[in-house]
């Protein structure tokens, strides 16, 4: 087994994937006695071909045990009153991956004390999304994103209810991916698709995931009419 691979993993922090790119680092590239500013760094610029980002993701599912288990066993993280937390982070894309047991998107999130931390996103397997449509180039590195999560138990996981992509210019279309808690015909699902495009790469008739497209004014009309951040697809 490889040394990033080794120690003692069982504290279930979701510094894991920074921890996982910095050991990888020190392996590859023999970053050892590097500051971790410096193998941050380091990761931030690394390219990864398509191998070398599934041994990363595999890493990830060693390093962290309480990921693999939550296949089946997703532990949501609840409100006071019995509900499903739901949360919504602004960051960019670390990792956008199709994998089995389930899809994942690692995201850079900056938090109140302005420290960069890793969150992890959980989709729906491989071969469901590649039927649908999604593919490994829908979110690239660097991407500026909003994302809605079903906030897990475990710190720092969610699973992606929705994700908005935003343009790189003020007049370029946002795209707004749902997922968890709005696929099918649901009442959020009905609204969006009243009120906005679909971006046409999706598919669908399996009445899953879907795809909009949202321009500048669409965007204030629905933050007006559903206020709160990504007011339009909560419950």
């Amino acid at each position: 087994m490889p040394s990033f691979l080794g120690g003692n993993h069982t504290k279930a922090s979701f510094e894991s994937p920074w921890f996982v790119c910095g050991r990888f680092a020190d392996y590859r590239l023999g970053l050892g006695g590097r500051s971790s500013k410096e193998k941050s760094n380091e990761c931030s610029t690394m390219s990864y071909g398509p191998a070398i980002v599934t041994l990363v993701f595999a890493a990830v599912l060693v390093v962290w045990p309480r990921l693999t288990p939550a296949h089946h066993s997703f532990s949501p993280l609840l409100t006071a009153d019995g509900e499903e937390t739901i949360r919504v982070l602004e960051g960019t894309v670390r990792i956008f991956k199709i994998l089995n047991p389930h899809g994942a998107l690692i995201l850079n999130v900056t938090d109140e004390t302005g420290a960069t931390e890793g969150w992890l996103f959980e989709l729906s397997p491989a071969a469901q999304l590649a039927r649908e449509g999604w593919g490994d180039d829908l979110l690239l590195p660097g991407d500026k994103v909003t994302v809605a999560t079903l906030q897990s138990s475990v710190p720092n996981r969610g699973r992606l209810r929705a994700v908005l992509m935003h343009g790189e210019t003020q007049e370029e279309a946002a795209h707004l991916l749902v997922s968890y808690g709005i696929r099918g015909d649901t009442p959020i699902m009905r609204r969006l698709r009243e009120r906005l495009p679909t971006c046409g790469t999706i598919d669908a008739s399996y009445n899953r995931t879907e795809c909009f497209l949202i321009d500048a004014q669409a965007l204030l009309a629905l933050e007006e009419e559903f206020p709160g951040q990504m007011g339009y697809v909560m419950p």
